[in-house]
């Protein structure tokens, strides 16, 4: 009798290899889908309006939602027609009771602004 690599030749890859490498991404997969859906920011932020009031002055209006009623300091620019910020203002917004708040923000520009942006909202200590 004849063993089978006798018979059929020897196999060039272990059966093994491929199950292994199909399991292992399978499973990284849904780490990270996981790791998506489950990951939350503390803060959130977008710029809800904008009012240029004058060539020096711009007011943006944000709003701000937190779960928990955590303190929280927000960057704003304002933006030129040639896209260079024309001024910037950081604001500190208190820990509150409600989820959303909208905070106007003043902003004093160097020259005419076209728009408002929302550079960063953090928790502060």
């Amino acid at each position: 009798m004849s063993t089978l690599d006798e018979r059929y030749g020897r196999r060039t890859t272990r059966r093994w290899v491929w199950p292994t490498i199909t399991a292992v991404g399978v499973a990284l997969g849904i780490v990270w889908a996981a790791w998506v859906a489950l990951d939350t920011e503390p803060v959130t932020a977008e710029v809800h309006g904008y009012a240029v009031e004058s060539p020096a002055r711009t007011v943006a209006t944000i709003e701000v939602r937190r779960p928990e009623p955590v303190p929280v300091r927000c960057t704003v620019y304002a933006q030129a027609l040639d896209h260079s910020v024309v001024g910037e203002r950081t604001v500190d917004v208190p820990a509150g009771t409600r989820e959303r708040t909208r905070v106007e923000v003043p902003i004093s520009t160097e020259r005419e602004a076209v728009t408002a942006v929302l550079r960063t909202c953090q928790l502060t200590d």
